[in-house]
């Protein structure tokens, strides 16, 4: 039986991928440093790393905290001006809560998550609230699924992940959870193949769709 839904936050609830990235070319880019949404999609996105590794990989001579705080600063600023929901993000929610235990795990730093679940008013809506600093790895590791459910006190196979990447579904798989992936414009052209199931939209996403996923193997 399916009792638990585990959301991902930025590009699957928030419409913040955009909003990152753009932090962080504003950022960069004060330093002499050019960054592209792909590269922005292939560091961050696909493969879960930060600036640290980006800095080692392009041979850029940054200061990594300082990037950290400036783009921090500049991320609030985009938030407060121009962050959106995804397509039927708030739908969703909504229709699954109450009858599912709902909670949320994202790999943003916690000021960065929170800025954004308030500034769209969901955090009502989950009994726990997963960041960065919740686990010491990250998706494509299992850990912050894990780290959910445990705090929840519900097993693996009662999970169902929601997420738009593909580190988010190889964590999934790792962890023993069923997924549905929902991709946005930054990964639809991923590899995300081991999603439990693909879909188009979150409205797509139902009750009844959430309890059949019982009957598909893990």
């Amino acid at each position: 039986m399916i009792t638990t839904v585990i959301f991902d936050l930025d590009g699957l609830l928030a419409d913040s991928e955009t909003l990152h990235c753009k932090a962080y070319q504003d950022t960069l880019g004060g330093l002499g440093v050019t960054i592209s949404e792909a590269e922005y999609a292939e560091f961050w996105i696909r493969r879960g790393l930060g600036i640290d590794e980006f800095a080692d990989i392009c041979d850029a001579d940054l200061d990594t905290n300082e990037v950290r705080r400036r783009k921090a600063n500049r991320f609030q600023e985009l938030v407060d001006t121009a962050l959106v929901p995804m397509p039927g993000a708030l739908d969703v929610v909504q229709r699954l809560h109450g009858h599912k235990r709902l909670a949320l795990a994202t790999g943003s730093y916690a000021a960065d998550a929170m800025a954004i679940i308030e500034r769209l008013d969901l955090a009502k809506n989950f009994e726990h609230i997963a960041t960065k600093e919740s686990t010491p790895r990250l998706k494509p590791h299992p850990d912050p699924w894990l780290h959910v459910a445990e705090k929840l006190d519900v097993t693996p196979a009662e999970c169902v992940i929601l997420d738009d990447a593909q580190k988010g579904i190889l964590a999934a798989v790792a962890a023993g959870m069923r997924s549905i992936c929902i991709p946005n414009r930054f990964t639809r052209n991923t590899d995300l193949s081991r999603a439990t199931i693909r879909l188009d939209h979150l409205d797509e996403v139902t009750l009844e769709l959430i309890d059949a996923l019982a009957g598909h193997a893990i």
